[in-house]
């Protein structure tokens, strides 16, 4: 007896539909977000990354990233049908008919990862755009030192 008051030893009866309820909406749970993932989440994040290695600038990858909660996978249809044919990459250094563009996507390339074609599309902007011809030369010293690093 504790504090006046006689406690009986409790008997535990286990409910099995209600553990199968709980187990139930836990696998639910679970397959329902699995999917949304895949559904929503898996077709965006390609659509972002395809059009980071296609060259396009942060206004476009924002504007994807909200059509993907609102289309869904539509956003990736979308993408498929406006995006531009030719990787950043696979682009000629003279693709390029101002300074601005040229140096964007060499400084992308950079970005990317693609530090000998950025090399090349900066080497090109200085025979072609000479005034720009200091910023060329530092950014092209910057990549040499992580092409030294590794």
């Amino acid at each position: 007896m504790i504090f006046g008051v006689a406690l009986r030893p409790t008997v535990w009866q286990v409910d099995f539909a209600q553990v199968a309820w709980v187990v139930g909406s836990i696998l639910f749970l679970s397959i329902s977000t699995i999917c949304w993932f895949l559904y929503v989440i898996a077709p965006g994040a390609w659509a972002i990354g395809d059009a980071q290695r296609r060259g396009q600038t942060g206004y476009l990858v924002v504007a994807l990233f909200t059509l993907l909660f609102f289309l869904g996978p539509l956003c990736l249809v979308i993408w498929l049908l406006i995006r531009p044919r030719t990787k950043l990459i696979d682009r000629d250094p003279e693709f390029y008919t101002n300074p601005e563009d040229a140096l964007s996507a060499a400084s992308k390339l950079d970005k990317l990862g693609h530090w000998d074609a950025a090399i090349e599309s900066y080497q090109y902007a200085a025979k072609r755009w000479p005034e720009n011809h200091d910023f060329i030369a530092a950014s092209v010293a910057a990549i040499r030192e992580k092409q030294a690093l590794g």
